[in-house]
């Protein structure tokens, strides 16, 4: 509930099985939240295959586009990358490519991911342009606009997503609520 398909053939790459909700690596459409959203607090886990790749798109326009640049389009949102951090073609990435990342934005530290086929637990804190991600229960982003300059020229409020990279993931407890209050660097 809450999800819904962008593009053609959903069905063919998402499905929910045994209570996860899976992408199964096969090329399709992305999932998008069926309503927008501001502040808020997402938790969720995830498991990667091997070489996994997948993400978690925040305060998105409808089409998704979370990599715009252009000063004649509106602001788009931001994607929290997942990824199997120790694939041999992720081993020299930027480090804002790394899991629980903002991409483009600003790189995990430290970086926690567990091994491919253990779980790893992502959390996401927006209140404004402060953007919080935590991984593993390590506090791992902790950004605002004056921080972060790039984030100002991101959105404040838009879909959430989840993006379908041609890898399998399984997601469960996902969680939305209330925005918490962070303080500290």
């Amino acid at each position: 509930n809450g999800w819904e398909p962008v593009g053609d053939a959903a069905e063919a790459c998402w499905s929910v099985v045994d209570g996860l909700l899976v992408c199964s690596g096969k090329k399709g459409p992305w999932l998008r939240s069926s309503e927008e959203f501001d502040d808020f607090n997402l938790r969720l886990e995830y498991r990667l295959s091997t070489g996994g790749n997948s993400g978690m798109y925040v305060r998105v326009p409808k089409d998704g586009n979370h990599h715009r640049d252009n000063d004649t389009l509106p602001p788009a949102g931001f994607e929290v990358q997942i990824l199997d951090d120790a694939a041999p073609g992720h081993l020299k990435l930027k480090d804002y490519q790394y899991s629980a990342s903002i991409y483009d934005i600003a790189g995990a530290n430290p970086r926690v991911s567990r091994p491919v086929g253990e779980w790893n637990s992502l959390e996401i804190n927006c209140r404004g342009q402060h953007v919080t991600t935590w991984h593993n229960g390590h506090r791992v982003t902790n950004v605002t606009a004056e921080t972060a300059p790039l984030l100002a020229l991101r959105s404040t409020k838009g879909f959430l997503g989840l993006q379908n990279h041609n890898t399998v993931v399984k997601l469960r407890d996902i969680r939305l609520g209330p925005a918490v209050e962070v303080t500290g660097k």
